[in-house]
């Protein structure tokens, strides 16, 4: 018989639950409330944010636990067969398998092993639908809409192993150029103005000062990714509007501010500049004692010592971080999320699963 960790996050990845299918959205926050149905002794509150639901499971009803363990349950798009999970060995592919159904599952069956014990520390679950577009209205409407705080998050949305904390992550700009030119018939470009064209220089101008420089082996400068473009209607014809989406990540060196100011001064000849969504890079202190109290469990369950890591991606702990929150940062072997190969490893989710339990005790014995 399959164990109840596989279990649920086959059943979470099944869920299509991607930005743009707000009753999948519903489906799979209706599945963690089934889950925890008929249990007396935790307090299920479900909010809903601009079509974005979300839930906290909580072992006392209060807006201040000691200790919030937070995931998100949306994921990127992906073709229809990535939503049914497969096996390689001991490896588990799907979309959601490592960002990140499969530490939802660990966090939703630890609430499940809490609420039975006589000692319950005070502790909450939040689970939410949209921080892969922003989280505004996921954790950032909980936090500062609801008003929910915490001593300490556990949000396993980044690392690559148990033993990899992730203690700082680049801050995040997504943007939308968009320039406007003078249609016309495409035989006489004379006639017009091009929009492709000057988004083409605008994006030029913007890639001159965010250049090429992170590499595999050192990934720690600005970044810069186009993942949307759209211009045009017909060959022959002289396009008005063009626009595209970008990715900006950015080091501590800068802030949102500072870097949305500079890029709007570099292309605003050229295009608007919309920013869509900016976030700070995030950074918590390796020497806090819950960093070192959950670094111990680490080594007391693998055997060896933790490792304090920076990694290029954004999450949800920007939202804790900005309120003076300490966040720790990690998961179960896992990797290629937002790709086609998405894995876990599944023997990594149990040993997980302990550590996160451990430091769960450690820090009830304290707060």
């Amino acid at each position: 018989m399959k164990n109840t960790l596989l279990h649920t996050t086959e059943e979470l990845i099944r869920i299509q639950s991607t930005a743009n299918q707000t009753k999948e959205l519903q489906r799979i926050i209706t599945y963690v409330e089934t889950y925890f149905q008929g249990i007396n002794t935790l307090v299920v509150k479900r909010y809903d944010s601009k079509e974005k639901p979300s839930i906290v499971i909580s072992t006392q009803d209060t807006l201040s636990p000691d200790v919030m363990l937070v995931g998100h349950l949306d994921v990127v798009p992906a073709p229809d067969e990535l939503f049914e999970p497969r096996y390689e060995g001991t490896k588990l592919f799907g979309r959601g398998a490592c960002d990140m159904k499969s530490e939802c599952a660990v966090m939703m069956e630890l609430m499940k092993e809490i609420a039975v014990q006589e000692d319950r520390p005070n502790i909450a679950l939040m689970l939410t639908t949209d921080e892969e577009i922003g989280g505004f209205n996921g954790v950032a409407f909980l936090l500062n809409e609801v008003g929910y705080r915490c001593q300490v998050a556990l949000i396993p949305d980044g690392g690559q192993s148990p033993d990899d904390i992730v203690l700082m992550n680049k801050g995040i700009l997504l943007l939308r150029l968009t320039a406007h030119g003078k249609t016309g018939h495409g035989s006489r470009p004379w006639v017009g103005e091009n929009a492709i064209d000057r988004l083409l220089v605008a994006y030029e101008k913007l890639r001159q000062y965010i250049p090429v420089k992170a590499t595999a082996e050192d990934q720690w400068y600005h970044t810069c990714n186009i993942g949307m473009i759209q211009g045009g209607e017909a060959a022959n014809q002289i396009p008005d509007l063009a626009t595209c989406d970008i990715d900006i990540r950015f080091t501590e060196d800068e802030n949102v501010d500072q870097l949305f100011a500079k890029i709007q001064e570099q292309v605003g000849d050229l295009a608007e500049v919309e920013l869509r969504v900016g976030g700070e890079p995030i950074y918590t202190d390796p020497t806090n004692s819950f960093v070192q109290q959950y670094a111990e469990c680490v080594k007391e369950t693998i055997g060896t010592p933790a490792v304090f890591n920076k990694h290029c991606g954004s999450n949800d702990g920007r939202f804790f971080t900005s309120l003076g929150i300490p966040i720790i940062v990690s998961r179960p072997t896992s990797g290629n999320q937002h790709s086609p190969d998405e894995w876990l490893e599944t023997e990594s989710l149990p040993v997980f699963q302990e550590i996160c339990r451990q430091a769960i005790k450690k820090f009830h014995s304290v707060c």
